[in-house]
């Protein structure tokens, strides 16, 4: 899934109309598991530029064995809820059971790039035969659902009351995945 669609979808989820500090664990517990691929992204560019940022090893595949695929391990996750149950602390309940959305959310939509998500226990990846973005995969179809999914999640979201100004970047991260999707699958490039 996009990651803006594990914050939204997760914060439908998990948030509380009366409770609005847990937004914010769960926001963070739902992007934390992509963050190492865009610092990937951002050392690939700086990279393959005039500039070095990091030493020659440093590759996507290390990227992935460090950092991504023990952001998307399911049993870290809910070790870490079951640690923040006992002591209490509901914020870091929140904080991971959106981490274990994340992968859950994950898990169906990966077809190339799928997770180690039983780390440490198991080395499987699951290569899912569908994908959310790539049409070979029936990304055409995936995403598309996707994107209601988080058309339905902003309604839910705005139902329960949130600033306007929250409400205002809700209805931007709507409309920017909707003109992505005209852009990559119906072939409109402007």
């Amino acid at each position: 899934m996009i990651t803006t669609t594990h914050a939204i979808l997760n914060s439908a989820l998990l948030g509380h109309k009366e409770k609005p500090t847990h937004y914010w664990p769960v926001i963070i517990g739902a992007v934390l598991p992509d963050v190492p691929m865009f610092l990937y992204f951002g050392f690939y560019l700086l990279n393959h530029s005039h500039i070095r940022v990091a030493p020659g090893y440093m590759n996507e595949y290390h990227f992935r064995q460090l950092w991504v695929d023990w952001g998307h391990s399911i049993p870290l996750a809910l070790g870490l809820a079951l640690i923040s149950f006992l002591a209490r602390f509901k914020s870091g309940i929140y904080f991971s059971l959106s981490l274990f959305l994340h992968s859950l959310e994950d898990l169906p939509v990966h077809s190339d790039f799928a997770h180690r998500h039983f780390l440490p226990f198991s080395n499987f990846r699951y290569f899912s035969p569908i994908s959310y973005w790539d049409p070979h995969h029936h990304g055409n179809v995936v995403a598309p659902i996707e994107w209601m999914i988080v058309l339905i999640s902003i309604a839910i979201l705005w139902r329960r009351g949130l600033s306007p100004l929250v409400q205002v970047f809700l209805l931007f991260i709507g409309i920017f995945q909707g003109l992505f999707l005209v852009y990559y699958f119906g072939g409109i490039h402007w």
